[in-house]
């Protein structure tokens, strides 16, 4: 059956209270990444919409709106989100509130990391506010954390990374204690430049700790346990096979004399039989490197799938912390 594109249009306009059109609001289908957002006039138009599909409209400062397609026109109205407008968040060196605030400041609870298994900050901000973007390409490596973004790249060093201020100091998100964490807050655009200069270009990220309270000593304890697995690892080829394309590929290079001699691949089926019946370092000399055992040449013997040696299946990770704060009126 053929369907117009007109009936899996969905369109509408987006008003706030006072019946103002709003401009740039989100449009989504929930449960897909399929949107867009609001023009000038606060219309808008999604493609490939199904009749009952759910319509998830958000803007910030106002509630989220969902309503149900019924292949009409939408009509959307939000209100504003007070509570949210309410809200205290850090700004430079002092405390502002949102409704007051001309800057795009995002804020991140506490509380917030103690559902996330991380030891890292730097990791347990991820998804956790718009715009920043959290890489952790080098993660794996030992002692090495992930990497921030709020502007984009920014300049031809690759370092356009936000200023980190924990308590007013500079330092790295990453040797902070996720468990230490008050709040976080977030200043995303050039307003910040106005307070801090040139090193907020690309964003501040302002973190607060936790302070002792007045009242008992108050003992902390939180544990995780978990372990983590490689999602994908390659699958290498046994020794026979990678001679048969390693002959192949000789071949067809035109270098006839690095290609593995007959005698050769039948030493190494030999090898793969019983490692123990010969030696594959026969053909080094004494005092050499054995860089040249590893190199890919048609020497050697060996049949070592390095990915399952240097990689486990899985592997245990736990982390504990235990914390005491107390205080007086002084």
């Amino acid at each position: 059956m053929y369907v117009s594109q007109q009936e899996n249009e969905c369109k509408g306009v987006v008003l706030d209270e006072t019946g103002e059109t709003v401009i740039g609001a989100s449009v989504l289908v929930k449960g897909t990444s399929n949107g867009t957002i609001t023009d000038l006039d606060g219309n808008f138009v999604i493609q490939n919409v199904k009749k009952g599909d759910v319509i998830v409209v958000s803007y910030v400062g106002y509630k989220n709106v969902e309503t149900v397609w019924d292949g009409t026109n939408l009509r959307i109205l939000l209100k504003s989100n007070a509570e949210e407008l309410d809200e205290v968040v850090v700004v430079g060196y002092g405390v502002q509130k949102k409704v007051n605030l001309t800057g795009a400041v995002s804020s991140v609870k506490g509380e917030a990391f103690e559902t996330r298994p991380v030891v890292d900050a730097t990791q347990g901000l991820q998804g956790m506010v718009p715009g920043l973007n959290v890489s952790n390409s080098n993660s794996g490596r030992p002692g090495a954390t992930g990497t921030l973004s709020l502007r984009g790249q920014g300049n031809l060093s690759g370092n356009a990374s936000p200023y980190v201020l924990v308590d007013g100091v500079e330092m790295s998100l990453s040797d902070i204690n996720p468990n230490d964490i008050e709040s976080i807050s977030v200043l995303k655009d050039a307003a910040a430049c106005s307070i801090y200069g040139a090193r907020a270009a690309y964003g501040v990220i302002l973190v607060t700790t936790k302070k002792g309270q007045e009242g008992k000593m108050r003992a902390n304890y939180q544990g995780t346990v978990g372990w983590s697995t490689p999602t994908v690892l390659p699958d290498m080829v046994n020794s026979l096979d990678f001679v048969k394309f390693w002959n192949d590929g000789v071949t067809n290079a035109g270098a006839g004399g690095r290609a593995y001699s007959a005698e050769k691949i039948a030493q190494l089926e030999q090898y793969m039989r019983d490692p123990s019946s010969l030696n594959p370092w026969a053909e080094l000399q004494p005092g050499q490197s054995l860089n040249a055992a590893f190199e890919n040449s048609e020497l050697g013997l060996g049949n070592t799938d390095y990915f399952d040696l240097h990689y486990k299946n899985f592997s245990f990770k736990q982390s504990h912390n235990l914390s005491f704060s107390g205080g007086n009126k002084k």
